[in-house]
């Protein structure tokens, strides 16, 4: 079957009889067949297709003949557009259908799908891109070794971690520290944060985990596929979820937000006494006193401690000096 599409292909019959119309307009039967080389009736036969596709019209002159013209070309493309952009939804609509299917059809009965093992790598895989693609509004991924995919998927990731970012989607992305020992994944990290994501650093994440939307969670068990137990669990509204995305909430308030050069971040000697004084628990007023600084100062300070280190309480800044050796 003929469609609109296949009359831009030069190569194809129809689309070697398109072109003679663009070329010679309101062109006769005749006519038409000497330009390609071919019968009468095999040139009739090609443009009664092309008039049944609205890319060619039949006009009848004075004398009582007909010649043939070309509908115009962009006026066909846009309506293939429209065509094929109708298709792609209604397979991306059928294609949600059968994804709710396929998930049903595999959760554990005894678990009433509140936890789903997953046994294979390319399941867990698509559950990740999935997950992303379906959000609503917020990504949390814990990012460790060993991974699940090499680097091409990686860059896949990446990409689709762009486009949602750019679609208004919150990610945080918690990430072990041989990061910094990864230029790639380094790379796309601090790519991604240009574009408005935040990321964090711990020295050892106790899994790899993602969560959408605080509704859905997908977890990381061990990525060997030789083993016979699930390589990870699907976790839907249940508390073990709520116990995970609690978790991740603490981890990332004791994570420090990554840096393009985590060693180059030396502090003076009075930021360091003010932290000193902060993890103490002293007043901003007392380490005024004890500085020999003004209170102003000190709260200036102190507030851009805070940001550097990505802390929104003391205690959080405390923990993450010390974390970078600030202390």
């Amino acid at each position: 079957m003929t469609e609109l599409g296949d009359i831009f292909e030069q190569g194809s019959p129809h689309g070697r009889t398109y072109a003679v119309l663009v070329h010679h307009p309101r062109s006769s039967l005749t006519d038409i067949a000497q330009y390609l080389g071919v019968s009468a009736e095999a040139a009739a036969a090609s443009l009664d297709v092309l008039c049944e596709l609205q890319a060619a019209v039949r006009v009848s002159t004075t004398d009582g003949e007909f010649v043939w013209d070309a509908h115009a070309p962009e006026s066909l493309s846009e309506a293939e557009a429209r065509r094929r952009q109708h298709e792609i939804n209604q397979m991306h609509s059928a294609a949600a259908r059968l994804s709710e299917t396929f998930r049903s059809v595999r959760r554990s009965p005894r678990s009433n799908g509140a936890v789903v093992p997953v046994f294979e790598r390319l399941e867990m895989l698509a559950d990740f891109e999935e997950m992303q693609t379906a959000a609503r509004a917020s990504i949390k991924v814990v990012e460790r070794g060993p991974y699940l995919s090499d680097l091409e998927r990686e860059r896949q990731l990446f990409l689709l971690k762009r486009s949602r970012i750019g679609d208004g989607i919150r990610y945080q992305t918690l990430y072990q520290d041989t990061i910094y020992q990864d230029a790639e994944r380094l790379r796309h990290a601090l790519s991604t944060n240009a574009s408005g994501a935040q990321a964090r650093t711990l020295p050892e994440p106790p899994f790899k985990l993602i969560i959408a939307d605080d509704e859905r969670a997908s977890l990381v068990l061990h990525a060997d596929e030789r083993r016979p137990d699930p390589m990870g669990l699907r976790i839907v509204g249940s508390p073990a979820l709520d116990l995970l995305v609690k978790t991740f909430d603490v981890l990332w308030s004791l994570a420090a937000p990554i840096s393009v050069n985590p060693t180059a971040e030396a502090l003076d000697e009075r930021d360091r006494a003010i932290l000193t004084l902060m993890g103490l628990g002293a007043t901003d007023d007392t380490i005024a006193r004890r500085l020999g600084m003004s209170r102003r100062t000190v709260v200036r300070r102190t507030a851009r401690l805070l940001e550097r280190l990505g802390a929104s309480t003391r205690f959080q800044a405390g923990v993450q000096a010390t974390r970078r050796g600030w202390l």
